[in-house]
């Protein structure tokens, strides 16, 4: 068995959770026996079993490949489409089914709405990002798989392990507009509640970045930089929960790490959060809207937030994650 990976976005351009992801899933299929190689576009002599793609081909592609033999899949982030409310996703339907109906084949090709239906398996991290799939864009139901993302052995041990509590929350994220970066930090002077943010921008000169480093006072906003990841696992033990106020997200690896710590949860009261993490214990939604508006229940989570023994929700190894997609690549291969 021999699988052909296939990203389209460098890592030098964005870092995130596609490359932890990608790297990952490579890293341990490969210790389960799985020949493994990225797509090489120059070689014209590659050759493997199956092509595997991070987010959605061209149609072009996945024809070009089934014509010479490979089975097609891949993993895909709806984050931002199904973060949508209810109305705009039923109007995004109307508008796609009008545009097959009346648009030229070839122009409603290059949107890349067929390639749901010609692919031999289509893999999605949460639930409603595939409920999702289905109601826009008509994926073939019997085509998807739920496997969420996992976490290295090691660090699920050093989460665990007990640590002081100290009196902080902690946010690990990209600073950028997308995490809201900016509102919690003006949320949590406003409320005075001391918030710890770990994480990097895509850029040290972004304006985003440098907004935000207005913000830091060293008392309610601390900004201790990218740490290492040991200094990560000692935020994330030490902390008495966490928060993120993202727009959208698609199975965060950072909400994975807090609930490794067993940190209760304060998370934007959107589809991505509230459609995931709901059965979660300790978990609070907040609707997104002004500083003013946040910070008392910030204020709230913060006086009530202790870290508690165990996972916030089950978590995965990323072994296990694994196994999981060995098993959709095995029932391919199986099928002529």
């Amino acid at each position: 068995m021999k699988v052909l990976f296939s990203n389209s976005l460098p890592f030098f351009l964005a870092h995130g959770g596609t490359q932890t992801l990608l790297e990952s899933l490579m890293r341990e299929l490969a210790g389960l026996g799985v020949e493994i190689e990225p797509e090489r576009w120059w070689d014209e002599k590659q050759t493997g079993d199956i092509l595997h793609y991070m987010n959605r081909p061209p149609l072009l592609n996945v024809r070009a490949a089934h014509t010479k033999g490979f089975k097609v899949m891949m993993t895909e982030n709806l984050d931002q489409t199904a973060s949508r409310s209810r109305g705009g996703l039923f109007g995004q339907r109307c508008l796609t089914n009008l545009a097959r109906t009346f648009l030229p084949g070839g122009l409603t090709a290059r949107l890349g709405w067929e390639v749901y239906r010609e692919l031999d398996a289509m893999v999605y991290v949460v639930e409603h990002e595939w409920e999702t799939a289905q109601y826009l864009f008509r994926a073939s139901p019997g085509r998807g798989h739920i496997i969420p993302h996992g976490m290295e052995t090691e660090a699920l041990a050093d989460l665990a392990r007990p640590q002081a509590q100290e009196d902080y929350l902690v946010s690990v994220a990209t600073i950028h507009p997308r995490k809201n970066t900016v509102l919690l930090a003006q949320s949590a002077r406003l409320a005075g509640v001391p918030v710890v943010f770990l994480g990097k921008p895509y850029a040290p000169d972004d304006a985003y970045f440098l907004e935000f480093q207005k913000h830091i006072d060293n008392k309610w906003v601390r900004y201790p930089g990218f740490v290492s990841t040991g200094e990560k696992h000692r935020y994330l033990r030490g902390a008495r929960g966490f928060v993120a106020l993202s727009q959208f997200e698609s199975g965060s690896i950072s909400i994975y790490e807090a609930a490794a710590a067993g940190l209760p949860l304060f998370l934007s009261d959107l589809p991505w959060a509230n459609k995931v993490y709901r059965q979660a214990r300790n978990t609070s939604f907040v609707a997104l809207g002004s500083p003013g508006k946040i910070a008392p229940a910030l204020r709230a989570f913060h006086a009530q937030a202790r870290r508690q023994p165990g996972t916030t929700f089950p978590l995965l190894t990323w072994r296990q994650v694994a196994e999981r997609y060995v098993e959709i690549y095995r029932k391919l291969l199986a099928v002529s």
